[in-house]
């Protein structure tokens, strides 16, 4: 008898878990009386009538797994096959429209995609290319630090202040309007022809850009958060931090990005007029000796280099930077 007792409590205490998954298995069993539930069955019925040895055929019910949700999953991945298949077929229109180039225009003037391509590898196995790159980004960092930093300064002292907003209105309006080769020439006749001269030539163009950019940014700082914030006696610190930088970092962030874009092909130019070495001046030699094929293979691996910078670098920064941001949350 108790071999039975003991028993049955063993396969009350297996349909325990049965019973707290799911709501309709309350309230049945041994227990209740209210008639065979789940749990029992010949089982149970083996226990009543078998006596001890029935403890052995008792089967514990494991708990059901609930299935997991894939509806996030499917959204997310839907969102990326969508944004990615955009790109590629971007991608794959470029390369039609320069194979439809290279069939109407004579092969000494637009190579084929996969010809250049050929000529690009052959280039990489030599150390030439990769020195003239190592150049021609160390000038680029130059030039886009200076380029940054300056503008900075005066977007935010035109921006703060009206006198000097009044005072550098006309310094950045005369270096907008003046072509970029006159500021280039000009710094290499003042200069001469060298390193030196060639980063200040690629980073005053692009100075007068970015200071407008950087000043409209500042300029449209909600300053009655300011206040408020004042109003609740926040510290200078905690109104920068909290209410003026997310404003203004956006504009920051797209102005460096564009910036980077314009350091690089003002670099490449002043390395054109009067540097000898850089892939600018690999451009202008080969464009010199007519071999266009040579000239597309210097652009083309320099503008991967670019679009890895701009895209993979700054994107992972920027995203980094704006997590806050609903729109830069992942679904």
């Amino acid at each position: 008898m108790q071999a039975v007792k003991i028993a049955i409590k063993t396969a009350v205490s297996a349909r325990e878990p049965e019973a707290m998954s799911s709501p309709a298995g309350r309230g049945s069993g041994v227990g209740s009386g209210l008639g065979p539930g789940p749990g029992s069955g010949p089982a149970l019925n083996a226990v009543a009538a078998g006596g001890g040895s029935a403890a052995a055929t008792v089967t514990a019910v494991q708990p059901r797994a609930s299935a997991p949700d894939l509806s996030r999953f499917r959204q997310s991945l839907e969102i990326f096959l969508g944004e990615n298949a955009i790109t590629l077929l971007s991608m794959l229109s470029l390369v039609a429209l320069w194979y439809l180039g290279s069939f109407v225009l004579p092969p000494s003037i637009m190579p084929a995609p996969h010809v250049v391509a050929d000529i690009l590898w052959g280039l990489m196995q030599a150390e030439t290319i990769w020195s003239d790159v190592s150049i021609t980004l160390g000038r680029i960092a130059a030039a886009f630090s200076i380029a940054m930093v300056v503008s900075l300064i005066i977007g935010f002292a035109m921006g703060i202040s009206k006198v000097a907003e009044r005072f550098l209105d006309v310094w950045v309006i005369c270096l907008l309007t003046m072509p970029s080769l006159v500021l280039i020439l000009t710094i290499y006749m003042i200069a001469g022809l060298n390193d030196r001269a060639a980063v200040l030539g690629a980073a005053v163009p692009v100075i007068p850009i970015l200071s407008i950019n950087i000043w409209q940014g500042v300029k449209g700082v909600d300053y009655k958060l300011i206040d408020m914030a004042k109003a609740y006696h926040a510290s200078r610190g905690q109104i920068i931090r909290s209410i003026i930088a997310p404003q203004i970092a956006p504009i920051i962030v797209a102005s460096a990005r564009f910036g980077l874009g314009l350091a690089w092909k003002m670099v490449l130019f002043v390395e054109l007029l009067g540097r000898s070495d850089g892939i600018g001046y690999r451009i202008e030699f080969y464009y010199q000796m007519f071999n266009m094929g040579a000239v597309l293979a210097h652009a083309l691996l320099f503008l991967f280099i670019m679009l890895f910078l701009e895209v993979v670098v700054l994107g992972l920064i920027e995203r980094r930077l704006f997590r806050w941001r609903p729109a830069q949350r992942s679904l």
